[in-house]
């Protein structure tokens, strides 16, 4: 992989994540100028073991393949934590505060039914009020 490509990779999973170069350079162990200078892609000779940190902290699973094609993935302790941040993060900025049955979803009722309330009243409904509905 490049190093652009990994810039571009680090800044779009931070970004997603909803975290500063600060934090995530922090978190990484790394200063935040080295985290800022490798986003930017100026900072090309870094270590692996750098690096893997890095994208580990914004959630990014490195998987390595053999000649043979035995597979491997490297995984740091902050990965899962990093997904799980982003995935906060993005029902925090998609949170509407109103529950919705999925069948109920799109309409739009102030009466209540939408949210499965049920009528008090035992009687069947009358024949004229079912006439209304159709």
């Amino acid at each position: 992989m490049r190093t652009d490509q990994i810039a571009d990779l680090l800044k779009s999973a931070r970004k997603a994540a909803g975290l500063s170069q600060k934090e995530v350079a922090s978190r990484a162990q790394v200063s935040t100028r080295l985290w800022a200078e490798v986003e930017r892609g100026e900072r090309p000779n870094v270590s692996l073991t750098t690096a893997i940190r890095m994208l580990g902290e914004v959630g990014v699973t490195v998987r390595l393949t053999d000649p043979l094609g035995a597979r491997r993935e490297l995984r740091t302790p902050g990965v899962e934590a990093a997904a799980r941040s982003a995935r906060a993060a993005v029902r925090r900025a998609t949170w509407t505060g109103r529950q919705i049955r999925l069948e109920q979803e799109g309409k739009d009722d102030p009466s209540g039914a939408a949210r499965g309330r049920r009528s008090r009243s035992k009687k069947p409904a009358s024949k004229k009020g079912e006439a209304r509905r159709h």
